[in-house]
């Protein structure tokens, strides 16, 4: 048994680069992680907690050990959450006119979005993992992030960039617990009081709003936080920051001009008659706000 054991041991670092193994002896500097690209960075992630799984079996542990793993961890969660910007939409049946979302989704990834959340609060579990599944699959294509709204447990099994949690469901901290240590969580927040409690929970995004009135997905009832929330807001975090709720092409200008990293819109683009050019025509705003 012990002699398996060890030839397991050694083969969790085997097959990465030559250059990594002496990385982890030197406890992995932000300087040298920056340079493994992330898919890289990701197996060596598995091969670090394949490794302290081990010793922790073996009743042992080592700080370097534990040095590495979180300075893994903080790569990766760094880079996805500097993904986060520019134009954020979210797919929900709800609010596309009864079009088809895979349709809908490429079309406002071809328009240049940066994000895409799938959201569904009436879909049977089932159907909505298998199209979390496909839905991520049309994001990884085009190197846009995927959020899954609400459901932890798909977010885990589909391994999307982001879960997105509201103020009233699960916990950041629990839903941390649950997820993959490289994945990451946003949350709504409807101004700094909730802001400056999510970024104290761990929160890696901060989607603050309603900024404006809007009826979209059952929001009718928020009042409005206006731009001074998101000036004041992003005046107080290092967090991305997420504008979210009424924006249209009306009003991007004046959100752009409040430094907030990325901006959410819905109905502008998923019920515009296309999609693609609506997002083409918002992102022009935006880029030269």
């Amino acid at each position: 048994m012990n002699s398996g054991f060890i030839t397991d041991f050694s083969k969790i670092f085997e097959d990465l680069p030559d250059s990594i193994p002496s990385m982890i002896s030197n406890k992995l500097s932000a300087d040298n992680l920056e340079d493994i690209n992330t898919k890289d960075l990701l197996d060596l992630l598995k091969r670090l907690e394949m490794l302290s799984e081990l010793l922790n079996l073996m009743g042992s542990s080592t700080p370097q050990l534990v040095i590495c793993l979180q300075q893994v961890i903080q790569e990766l969660r760094g880079r996805s959450r500097a993904k986060m910007k520019g134009l954020y939409v979210i797919i929900d049946p709800d609010a596309t006119n009864n079009r088809n979302i895979f349709d809908v989704t490429k079309a406002a990834i071809e328009g240049g979005v940066s994000v895409v959340q799938y959201r569904d609060k009436k879909l049977d579990r089932s159907y909505f993992l298998n199209n979390s599944f496909l839905l991520k699959e049309i994001c990884d294509e085009s190197s846009v992030s995927f959020v899954v709204n609400d459901a932890v447990d798909v977010a885990r099994l589909v391994n999307s960039s982001f879960l997105h949690v509201g103020q009233s469901d699960m916990e950041v901290e629990f839903a941390r617990k649950l997820l993959l240590s490289s994945q990451c969580i946003g949350t709504s927040n409807n101004g700094l009081a909730e802001t400056s409690v999510s970024e104290e929970d761990g929160s890696d995004y901060l989607a603050v709003g309603a900024v404006y009135a809007t009826s979209t997905m059952g929001k009718s009832s928020r009042k409005p936080v206006g731009t001074e929330t998101l000036v004041e807001v992003k005046s107080q975090t290092d967090l991305p920051v997420v504008a979210i709720g009424g924006i249209n092409e009306s009003n991007l200008a004046e959100v752009r001009t409040t430094g907030v990293d990325a901006a959410c819109i819905v109905s502008s683009i998923t019920c515009a008659a296309n999609p693609e050019k609506s997002v083409k025509e918002l992102l022009h705003i935006w880029e030269n706000a």
